[in-house]
């Protein structure tokens, strides 16, 4: 019969290491992961953007595969605090360089500094898993010592007793970090957002041949042709991107039509409902593409000025106006 506290020291030595076998799998799994993306990105890092954009990726992701690693050893969530600190100052400096044209070869430099720090980071879970594995060899000499068994049942007792406390600690822990975590992958998710700029909107005219007549003059206008331009944005995955358009009208309201495909959208962050006009879905191929809509609604246009805005992913990402007289 063994000692309840030695059977328990190895019981979660033995718990920690296979945590830790898993994370450092996890961990190295998604390194060589990152590895790819980063080498088949930086050939294409050359501008301010993209250097911010694969910035934003790294540094977000890295503390959100660190918070998974997050357990009840101690020594091991004091280095990932460690490690989140350091990934912050570097990023802080980084950020800066790339506020100068000048320092973009830098930034990119302190981009692979950052990957190195991970590196050394697994170098000291690795020293933790040895040392776990060498509470591991105790369990031989662990066995003579069962006969006390009986003298611990008042030990054992207590020990549940404060298990039972530790795990109402690690739940509202847990609930702490599913919290941090889903902030993490709302700020990936804004990083992810594609701008829009170039904006051309104009009133047009529909002649009896099909054709459209451009206009400013608000009661002769059939609709309204709104062009802009999505930008470049490194880290979205090629495919069907949807732009949310919105038309206000001189008095501030949305021009809006069910019939013709208007809708709600929502914003993933503040939850807040925003009616749009129309949407158009786009062959996004990470590359600045152009946009148009038509807006041909069966309705009169009022002279005045009217505001078009284009959201996507729920977030607004660029606005124009258009005078019509």
């Amino acid at each position: 019969m063994g000692n309840p506290s030695n059977q328990r020291l190895i019981a979660i030595a033995t718990v920690v290491s296979i945590a830790l076998l898993g994370c450092i799998g996890y961990l190295l799994y998604n390194k060589v992961n990152q590895d790819k993306l980063i080498k088949q990105q930086s050939a294409e890092l050359i501008s301010t953007e993209k250097l911010q954009a694969s910035l934003e990726k790294e540094y977000y992701q890295a503390l959100a595969d660190l918070e998974e690693m997050r357990g009840t050893n101690e020594e091991l969530n004091a280095l990932i605090d460690t490690q989140k600190g350091e990934l912050k100052s570097q990023k802080e400096r980084i950020s800066t360089l790339l506020k100068s044209a000048k320092d973009l070869e830098i930034a990119k430099e302190e981009i692979n500094k950052m990957k190195v720090s991970a590196e050394k980071y697994l170098v000291e879970i690795t020293r933790l898993r040895d040392e776990n594995t060498t509470l591991s060899a105790t369990n031989v000499q662990l066995s003579s010592e069962k006969k006390m068994l009986s003298e611990e049942v008042a030990v054992r007792t207590q020990e549940n007793e404060e298990l039972s406390a530790a795990r109402v600690t690690l739940t509202s822990e847990k609930e702490s970090l599913e919290q941090e975590k889903t902030m993490l992958m709302k700020k990936v998710n804004i990083a992810s957002v594609i701008k829009v700029q170039g904006f051309d909107v104009t009133g047009y005219k529909l002649k009896g041949s099909g054709k459209e007549s451009d206009t400013k003059r608000a009661k002769t206008i059939d609709g309204l042709k709104i062009c802009f331009s999505a930008l470049e944005n490194a880290i979205v995955s090629p495919g069907t991107e949807r732009f949310y358009v919105r038309i206000i009208n001189p008095l501030g309201e949305t021009m809006a039509s069910d019939g013709m495909g208007s809708g709600i959208l929502r914003n993933p962050n503040t939850g807040e409902e925003v009616r749009y006009t129309q949407y158009r879905d786009v062959d996004y191929n990470n590359v600045e593409s152009n946009v148009c809509i038509n807006w041909q609604p069966e309705m009169p246009f009022n002279p005045g000025q009217y505001t078009v805005e284009v959201y996507n992913k729920g977030f607004l990402v660029g606005m124009s106006t258009v005078n019509l007289k």
